[in-house]
């Protein structure tokens, strides 16, 4: 039966009894096939005064789309229903209940008023059975257009026919699928894979082997990481930076070229505790320079020892040149344990890192820590290694440190620690010799295996210097050639500007800044090179002239050989007002005295200096200070003085004619 639907926005429709199990609307028009009107006699026909319902069907079931049409009914079917339901129905929904159907006898008096041509079941039988109506498959026959003015067909087939396509496509690709497996596809070619060999791109070193058993580092062949532990050796690299001018130096090393090492340092790498000699072999120098003939030999390799006792990065930043050869490639600076932790001394190590680095030979520069006790109980962890880190970081030079491997050991286990590698609470014995021996060894490995990935190509992260007898890396040649004279057929725009300009830029990345640590910017504008220059009192090769001395009441103090006290050179005077005048060039126009500081127990003198005429402003150093015993200090009486040369004048403070304790410079 067909029933409104109530609308909740008209209240001229009562609700019936069944609107409450009401389902969604499906017009008639859905159904395209005329079979369903036929095979479902439960179906009960639409009123026959209703058009609006059903379109614009004339109701006699010719060429239209209405149910009527479907089901085979014509406009005088009787309907049971009140006229009273489909007042007002124009604008109101209506559905198909399946309730509303006829009894079964009306329903087979219906089925015997349907015409044979009105598309029926009973249209495709015949005697026999069922017989295959192509013309329903191929939408033959006289069809209307439905509700949306589409016809009943697509592409000249029905529905049914749709469909019979489709189950016939559909069981031969399920044939395929099922049967495919047994059947060769001739564009699927099966690989023989038992000759390919995987590639190792996480370890390039497997697929070239390098030279060197311990590559790669921390692999099977490395002894050292075995012995010491792979996180500790990485824990005691401070800073690594981009490690240029150690590879420009490695990189001439596997070129077959000699080598020179140096060390600069105060006890430890003067071998205090472990032989007393600087060139002791159980001292880390020795270990150190005795490994690299291992695995770079050459007869002409050399290793220069200039650490002094009781000394600082201080004396050195001034006078180190005294302390090493005309050329070196490499210099090792040991100073975290002989260092105070005072901001003052960051300015001297960075004039020390600095001095070096600007040599004309462009030397690598490493920074290498020993962990001393003592010092660990007067800072804790933030000791004077923090403000040589710094240094490192600005100036782009490695720092490792023995810290990294044994600080927690020593924390949790002092006596142990103490015993097994320090001879004093400052001083390594043999084996503190041996770990630091190992903490420098273990990075210079890790630098040959990069720089060897590198130069065969597998490996990008390491800066590609060349070496000292690459035609590319070097500089001019005698002769000349195209591109050292401007106008040369085949030049390059900008060739000719400079006979070094190639080879400047292949060696950007060992250029030192241009500014120092504690600059701002409108320092940089005013920013002069260093030229450290330093007359010392332990400069056997080229001292002070003896007329310096004559009459000025200074003297000079040489220590006999295996002296244990005094144990250092210097000048010294001992009657006040005694003047001494010593000539200087300067360069950046900072000027220091470098001098021995005693306890009050052991009292020593006061002097005043100055820089040329300037005596106002002179500056009074004390020799008697706070200290628990004899140290060699650094302190500034000018800067800023012109560049060039200049004399400085230092006098004896007391009365003429008395007595005075005695007073030590050991440089300016």
């Amino acid at each position: 039966m067909l029933r409104t639907r109530s609308n909740p926005t008209t209240n001229n429709n009562p609700e019936t009894p069944n609107s409450k199990n009401i389902e969604p609307d499906t017009p008639m028009s859905h159904y395209t096939s005329r079979i369903h009107g036929e095979d479902d006699p439960s179906l009960s026909p639409a009123p026959a005064g209703n058009p609006e319902y059903f379109g614009n069907g004339n109701g006699n079931g010719e060429g239209s789309n209405t149910p009527n049409a479907h089901a085979g009914y014509n406009s005088g079917s009787d309907i049971k229903s009140t006229g009273a339901e489909y007042n007002d129905t124009k604008n109101q929904h209506r559905r198909l209940s399946s309730g509303s159907s006829k009894s079964n006898s009306q329903n087979t008096q219906n089925e015997k008023q349907v015409g044979p041509g009105s598309g029926g079941l009973q249209s495709r039988r015949s005697k026999n059975g069922l017989t295959l109506n192509l013309s329903a498959l191929v939408g033959g026959g006289k069809r209307g257009k439905n509700n949306y003015g589409f016809t009943g067909n697509k592409f000249g087939l029905s529905q049914k026919g749709w469909i019979t396509v489709t189950g016939f496509v559909g069981l031969i690709l399920l044939l395929k699928l099922m049967f495919s497996g047994s059947s060769e596809d001739p564009h699927h070619h099966v690989l023989d894979q038992a000759h390919l060999i995987p590639r190792d791109y996480l370890n390039n070193s497997l697929a070239d082997p390098a030279p060197f058993e311990f590559c790669p580092v921390f692999g099977p062949g490395d002894a050292i990481a075995a012995r010491r532990g792979q996180l500790e050796l990485l824990k005691s690299r401070l800073h690594t930076g981009t490690n240029a001018r150690v590879q420009r130096v490695l990189q001439k090393a596997m070129s077959g070229s000699s080598i020179t090492l140096s060390v600069l340092g105060g006890s430890v790498s003067a071998c205090t505790g472990a032989g007393d000699d600087p060139v002791n072999e159980k001292c880390y120098p020795h270990k150190f320079f005795d490994w690299w003939n291992t695995v770079f030999p050459h007869p002409a390799n050399e290793l220069t020892n200039g650490a002094t006792k009781k000394t600082d990065s201080a004396y050195y930043a001034y006078c180190n040149s005294h302390h090493l050869p005309d050329k070196t490639d490499m210099v090792i600076l040991e100073f975290d344990a002989a260092d105070p932790n005072d901001p003052e001394w960051l300015q001297h190590f960075e004039l020390l890192v600095r001095s070096i680095l600007v040599r004309p030979e462009m030397p690598a520069v490493i920074i290498l820590g020993h962990f001393s006790p003592q010092v660990q109980a007067q800072n804790g962890f933030a000791g004077p290694e923090l403000l040589h880190n710094v240094v490192a970081q600005f100036y782009d030079v490695p720092h490792i440190s023995a810290k990294g491997v044994l600080y927690e050991q020593y924390l949790q286990t002092p006596d142990q620690a103490r015993s097994a590698f320090y001879a004093d609470p400052n001083h390594a014995n043999h084996n503190g010799h041996d770990l630091i021996a190992d903490v420098l060894i273990s990075y210079i490995m890790s630098q040959i295996c990069a720089g060897w990935s590198a130069i065969n190509g597998h490996a990008f992260d390491v800066p590609n210097l060349g070496t000292e007898g690459d035609s590319s890396a070097s500089g001019p040649s005698l002769l000349g050639g195209v591109g050292l004279r401007k106008g040369m057929p085949g030049q390059e725009p900008g060739d000719g500007d400079s006979a070094g300009s190639s080879l400047a830029e292949r060696y950007q990345g060992l250029r030192v800044p241009q500014m120092r640590l504690k600059d701002r910017p409108h320092d940089v504008q005013q920013f002069r090179e260093i030229e450290p220059f330093c007359v010392a009192a332990s400069d056997l090769i080229n001292p002070l002239p003896p007329s310096l001395f004559y009459g000025s009441g200074w003297h000079t103090y040489h220590p006999p050989k295996g002296a244990v006290y005094e144990d250092r050179h210097y000048w010294y005077a001992e009657q006040p007002t005694a003047r001494l005048r010593v000539p200087l060039k300067l360069g950046a126009g900072d000027v220091g005295i470098y001098f021995l500081q005693s306890p009050p127990d052991k009292p020593l003198g006061t002097v005043k200096c100055w820089v040329d005429d300037n005596v106002g402003g002179g500056k009074e150093l004390q020799g008697t200070a706070e200290v628990d015993d004899v140290i060699a200090t650094l302190v500034m009486i000018d800067r800023g003085v012109s560049r060039g040369s200049h004399f400085v004048e230092c006098q004896l403070q007391g009365e003429a004619g008395g007595t005075s304790p005695p007073f030590k410079i050991l440089g300016m």
